[in-house]
């Protein structure tokens, strides 16, 4: 999707407890027509709300009752919190329903304001639903308190952040909103992590309506982002590409969560990479956060150039069973529960719906046998669609860094890279095939 504020304008800390888990973890008035009389009070910066704009504040929306994760990492009531302005302990399943104000109507980009979040293993936090309209996912840059403070102090200090650090994020564009509508936030997936007790999801604040097309200041650090003019000599430029993955794609053991996908937007300008992850997910479609489910999910309103999937781990060391390739191309024919079916399925839904190419990628060399027979099975299934696979499994020269110094440089552990394995070594590897297959 080529959103005017991802794309162009924008692309899309607390107690030494908490931090020491991470560490371990690795009154607003509106008035007429939508004009706002006052300013909206975030957890730790004020924002101004300009003329035009509509703030429909935590405070005035619905949640449903449940029982989510606290900041002390215990479990709590869902409740608001005064000091904050946001929706805190939100538990998987929470509906937070905003209504659109009296005296409102027109067209509008959607604003969502949410904390920073315990554990960031997730870009994909949450659903929405407008009325009673498709629901859709979209993702959250979200972080940890220590990843990228939300703002620096006056003398120029480097400010850590607090937990409550709160920052706006565009969720959807060019809406015809007007009095009376809903706009429904579930807390869908989450973050999850060993040491947590039980999913968590960041506070949820305000919901902010901006007239299309506006200037907003986004993220932690409130600031309008902006994206350089594509160089027309690099065929990677200027691309809005979307990754469906895991734990690889997200960057669960980089520093900031940041992959190759983050390293391939930054190097080619003008373009947007939008990272669809959830760690510890399947490819094969047995649980709502399954790839295939979660694809269904990506708005259709999105036009992608290029669509990327990660060929899961987690597949192989849960042992999932293969499956077989079919000779049909009807979605129909696909066993979406199995590892084939659901790599067909995501090719034949991609190419329906999107339009665009498909790729795969796949992991480096490591002694994996069912994740080698997932490799052999995707390149079976390719010679069937046609589709990019960027092989780094069966990739001799990659393979040869297997074992060595530099290896445990790059390596997190033989499935995750760290931040300089994915910029060094998976980055370069990624974009060589990505120039040559679309070139084709």
């Amino acid at each position: 999707m080529r959103e005017t504020q991802r794309k162009g304008e924008e692309p899309m800390k607390r107690k030494a407890v908490i931090m020491a888990m991470i560490m371990c973890m690795m009154g607003t008035t509106v008035g007429g027509a939508g004009t706002v009389l006052a300013q909206a009070e975030a957890a730790d910066t004020t924002n101004a709300v300009e003329e035009g704009q509509v703030l429909l504040p935590a405070a005035d929306a619905t949640f449903t009752e449940g029982e989510g994760v606290g900041p002390d990492n215990e479990k709590e009531p869902t409740s608001y919190d005064e000091e904050t302005g946001m929706i805190r302990a939100a538990a998987q399943g929470t509906e937070i329903v905003y209504t659109v104000p009296e005296g409102t109507e027109g067209t509008f980009d959607l604003y969502l304001t949410v904390s920073k979040v315990l554990a960031a293993f997730s870009s994909q936090p949450f659903t929405f639903t407008i009325n009673d309209g498709e629901t859709f996912s979209v993702p959250v840059d979200l972080q940890v308190p220590a990843d990228s403070p939300a703002s620096y102090k006056d003398d120029g200090e480097y400010d850590e952040g607090s937990l409550t650090d709160s920052g706006r994020f565009l969720i959807k564009q060019n809406l015809e909103l007007k009095a009376g509508d809903t706009i429904k936030v579930t807390c869908a997936f989450g973050c999850k992590a060993p040491t947590l007790k039980g999913m968590v999801f960041p506070y949820v604040g305000d919901v902010l309506l901006a007239p299309a097309g506006s200037e907003v200041a986004t993220g932690y650090d409130n600031t309008v982002k902006t994206i350089p003019e594509a160089d027309p000599s690099d065929p990677l430029a200027g691309l809005d590409i979307i990754w469906l993955g895991s734990s690889v794609t997200y960057g669960a053991q980089a520093g900031g969560h940041y992959s190759m996908v983050d390293a391939i937007q930054d190097n080619h300008p003008g373009t947007v990479c939008e990272k669809y992850a959830i760690s510890a997910t399947t490819l094969v479609n047995e649980k709502e956060d399954s790839y295939v489910s979660r694809m269904k999910l990506i708005s259709k309103d999105e036009t992608p150039d290029l669509f990327v999937v990660q060929l899961s781990t987690n597949d192989a060391t849960t042992g999932k069973p293969m499956g077989e390739v079919t000779d049909s191309t009807d979605p129909a024919d696909f066993d979406d529960t199995t590892i084939a079916g659901a790599i067909e399925t995501i090719i034949s839904y991609v190419q329906e719906t999107f339009g665009c190419p498909v790729v795969f990628y796949t992991g480096t060399y490591a002694e994996k046998e069912n994740y080698e027979k997932m490799v052999d099975l995707l390149l079976k299934i390719q010679e069937k669609w046609g589709i990019g696979v960027v092989d780094m499994f069966h990739n001799e020269e990659m393979t040869a860094v297997y074992g060595t110094d530099l290896y445990n440089e790059y390596m997190h552990d033989e499935v995750h890279p760290f931040r300089k394995g994915y910029v060094e070594w998976w980055t370069p590897v990624i974009e060589e095939y990505l120039t040559e297959f679309l070139g084709k």
